[in-house]
């Protein structure tokens, strides 16, 4: 065991690199935009000015495969805007020196970037190989859109919490809850059960047909 502690010693290393690397996307991002390399503020202002506006409850309907995971991750990319931009707004450059609300906003962009990566890779397949053969890898992308809106709801808070009090922080908050809220909810638990049997029955984890 004293042989195996020293070892996993090694770890901290790689770890370290992470969170290093957390901290500095959304600065980084924040400094491209200032410069006017991406357009970031723009977005922004525009989710800010959808927030003060009466949202729809009307349901729309989905009809083609995965349309309703490409409009919940649009609506993430929201949240982020909404909570990136008004931290900056609240801070201005100073924000690099607020690390917990940079790696609460690092998380959330970390989450948008892995879930619109599953998408691509599943609209791709579902082109190559048709919806029938590609059963699991839709499942795979739904319950990975599951798991990151939970995180995102957690960490979205936890941010706003963070830098907005009053009545900001009440606008902020029912913004993210608008922003997560799916359309139509998944069964996370049936889709576990559809990838786990898939992996069974293949005895390998796999992303293609």
């Amino acid at each position: 065991m004293e042989s195996a502690y020293r070892d996993a010693r090694i770890s901290r290393i790689y770890e370290g690199t992470n969170e290093i690397n957390r901290m500095l996307i959304v600065g980084m991002l924040l400094k491209k935009a200032m410069k006017g390399h991406v357009d970031l503020l723009g977005p922004a202002t525009a989710v800010g000015a959808e927030l003060m506006g009466i949202p729809s409850f009307d349901i729309p309907e989905y009809t083609e495969i995965l349309s309703l995971e490409k409009a919940h991750l649009g609506r993430l990319k929201k949240a982020f805007l909404m909570v990136a931009g008004k931290a900056v707004e609240t801070y201005g450059m100073d924000l690099e020196k607020h690390q917990e609300l940079l790696m609460a906003a690092a998380d959330i962009l970390i989450e948008i970037y892995m879930v619109e990566s599953a998408l691509l890779r599943t609209e791709k397949n579902l082109k190559r190989f048709g919806a029938e053969a590609q059963k699991t890898q839709i499942a795979m992308c739904q319950w990975q859109l599951y798991q990151a809106t939970e995180l995102i709801q957690s960490k979205g808070k936890e941010a706003i919490l963070s830098f907005a009090e009053g009545d900001m922080q009440r606008i902020l908050l029912m913004g993210l809850k608008r922003f997560t809220k799916y359309d139509t909810y998944p069964n996370p638990i049936a889709l576990s059960q559809e990838i786990a049997k898939s992996i069974l029955e293949k005895g390998k984890y796999t992303l293609d047909s």
